[in-house]
């Protein structure tokens, strides 16, 4: 008996710890208020994945994507829902390597997908992961990828997106302009009240590296809508 009951009260312990570790991170999900899947311009539309946004810039007839979300059955259904064709995305722009923005990538599989150059070592597993108390690596559900580094410039179609490395949420993450008036951030920052924060830790691996970033954001200029990946969009400049 007496061995129960130490055993019990160090699984007492433990769960209380594990609870305790897994606070901040349920307070912080909690603030989460991502975009319902729809239209926010006539080029730009919302794809929501429980707690988890992807971003779909339409030009022609072409899609661009920016991250994938966390479930391909789930990305393929919305895609249903706004009447498109996920097999019609010919680029997938990854914001950092977290399983929430990159599994549903499978969905489209005529596309490209880029990585930032800085996260690659989370991919591969030379660098792992801090989230709370775990060290992970970040596989992508993928067997191909290209790298683009910071500033790079790729055109497809009339569409120009643009790479800024935003780090601090993990070491590579990196924000999209897209055509001088959209800019995708992923989990650099969420909204409240109207105005952008930082992603706090956790999930976020170097706060004070964010404030940093969110400085990069503000030298861009002529931009209209900030797509966070958590926190909805932000609209600057009312047409």
């Amino acid at each position: 008996m007496k061995t129960r009951s130490k055993v019990a009260i160090v699984l007492g312990i433990v769960v209380v710890v594990l609870v305790l570790l897994a606070l901040p991170m349920v307070m912080t999900m909690r603030s989460f208020r991502p975009a319902e899947t729809g239209k926010i311009t006539e080029e730009f539309f919302s794809i929501k994945d429980k707690f988890v946004d992807m971003f779909v810039f339409k030009t022609g007839e072409d899609l661009i994507c920016f991250d994938a979300n966390n479930n391909p059955g789930s990305v393929e259904a919305e895609f249903k829902v706004l009447g498109i064709d996920p097999l019609k995305v010919k680029a997938v722009f990854l914001t950092h390597s977290d399983g929430d923005h990159v599994n549903g990538l499978p969905a489209m599989k005529n596309a490209v997908v880029y990585l930032p150059e800085k996260e690659e070592p989370l991919v591969t597993g030379a660098v792992k992961r801090h989230f709370m108390f775990l060290r992970k690596t970040n596989p992508l559900p993928v067997k191909t990828y290209k790298l683009i580094k910071d500033g790079e410039v790729i055109t497809i179609g009339k569409a120009v997106i643009k790479a800024f490395l935003t780090p601090g949420h993990t070491i590579g993450s990196t924000s999209y302009l897209i055509s001088g008036k959209y800019l995708a951030v992923g989990d650099l920052a969420i909204t409240k009240n109207g105005k952008l924060i930082g992603m706090p830790k956790p999930p976020s691996e170097e706060p004070e590296t964010i404030k940093e970033s969110l400085k990069i954001l503000d030298t861009i200029k002529g931009v209209e809508y900030i797509a966070t990946a958590h926190g909805g969009v932000l609209q600057l400049h009312k047409k």
